[in-house]
């Protein structure tokens, strides 16, 4: 019964969008780079003016024709940033692709990087079909081997709740170890998130294992990943599990993490480790605390419920009666909110930049100097002072 409970507590909830019903984002399209991908849009289209479909008819007689025509980087970046969501233009952008990646090597000079950007526009086109076969198909010889596009592939599946591909992912990165990690915090919150939402017994035991690998080689999760690794215990009727990682985090008064643990020991029966939790949100604002602590009502409701369900001995009578004047007061105060906990850890994360910036930064891969992108993460070997034309530049 308490296992059901709690799942009612965190259940699953979407935030639809009235114009396109679409799944709350994890990440945001500023953090995931998708925002500078649009714009970067905008301006190849308004220099092609009147001639998109030009261009476009010109490659498609391109890629179709005999191999000897060539594919060169710039007919590729052209493409990916004209791309209208239909089934021809997809389909071009698979041919170019293709075309692209059988041409030789040796004939690829520049320090452009496309894994990230092509993952872009399917993220943004909402396509994770595309988006799986141009990775499944093209990555073999490491065409997508950035994080980057790891992560952006992974969240735009987590958004179309294709969680057991989001497990999949990871299992990839942690095999290949892309860029030299295998654990990348972004990817590793997105497993989690999955996990969570999917709710399943396999999904439960991938998390509990995936916890326990972080832990033996002294990884520490980001805090949004252990409040989902902790809320999915509790959603499989572990609670003692729940404490347990909740306690990995070294500041245990953030908003997630407070509650659940909260929730977890309402589970536990001990209620005399309530208060301190209590009091911790009722003490007078520090000098580094601006914001106001709070709690879901939710909580407090099954905090609450925990009270009425308790005996009425000497010691759990002075208990109850602590929590329900803090309960009052925080009411009184307006530190109960009506959002719901699944909302709180489910919201969105505007920015993956971190105490350096540019360092771990989603959005830092795609950067836009006079319209030309350049990919931090791979260097030329040659220079040459005149680049081969590309299809836009011939009549």
């Amino acid at each position: 019964m308490y296992r059901k409970s709690v799942q009612s507590l965190l259940a699953s909830t979407k935030t639809v969008s009235s114009a396109f019903g679409a799944y709350r984002y994890l990440y945001s399209a500023s953090a995931l780079g998708i925002d500078g991908y649009a714009a970067h849009c905008e301006k190849t289209r308004t220099q092609y003016l009147h001639n998109v479909d030009h261009f476009k008819r010109k490659l498609r007689d391109l890629v179709s024709s005999s191999e000897t025509n060539m594919i060169f980087t710039e007919d590729l970046k052209n493409v990916i940033h004209l791309l209208d969501n239909t089934p021809d233009d997809k389909q071009l952008l698979k041919d170019t692709i293709s075309r692209y990646n059988r041409q030789g090597k040796e004939l690829r000079f520049g320090n452009y990087v496309f894994g990230p950007v092509i993952m872009r526009a399917c993220h943004r086109l909402g396509d994770p079909e595309l988006a799986l076969e141009l990775f499944r198909e093209t990555n073999k010889d490491g065409f997508f081997d950035q994080l980057s596009s790891y992560q952006i592939l992974g969240d735009l599946l987590y958004e179309n709740g294709r969680y057991r591909e989001v497990r999949e992912l990871c299992d990839s990165i942690k095999g290949r170890q892309i860029q030299g990690g295998r654990f990348p915090k972004h990817c590793i919150t997105l497993t989690f998130a999955a996990c969570y939402k999917e709710n399943t017994p396999a999904s439960y035991q991938y998390a509990m294992d995936l916890w326990k690998e972080l832990n033996s080689v002294g990884h520490i999760p980001m805090r949004k990943a252990t409040a989902f690794a902790a809320a999915l215990a509790l959603n499989n009727g572990q609670p003692e599990i729940a404490i347990e990682i909740l306690g990995t985090v070294m500041k245990g008064n953030y908003v997630t993490i407070r509650q659940l643990k909260t929730v977890a020991l309402c589970a536990l029966g001990r209620l005399d480790d309530l208060l301190p939790i209590f009091r911790s949100v009722l003490e007078v604002k520090g000098h580094y605390q601006e914001k106001q602590q709070t709690f879901c009502r939710e909580v407090v409701q099954k905090v609450q419920e925990t009270l009425g369900n308790t005996g009425d001995s000497v010691g759990s009578a002075s208990v109850k009666l602590d929590l329900e004047r803090m309960i009052q007061y925080l009411e009184t105060n307006g530190q109960i909110l009506d959002e719901t906990l699944d909302s709180v850890m489910c919201s969105e994360i505007v920015s993956t930049g971190q105490r350096n910036p540019g360092k771990n930064n989603l959005a830092e891969s795609y950067n836009t100097h006079g319209g030309r992108q350049v990919q931090r993460n791979f260097r030329p070997t040659k220079r040459f002072d005149q680049l081969r034309p590309g299809l836009s530049d011939m009549n």
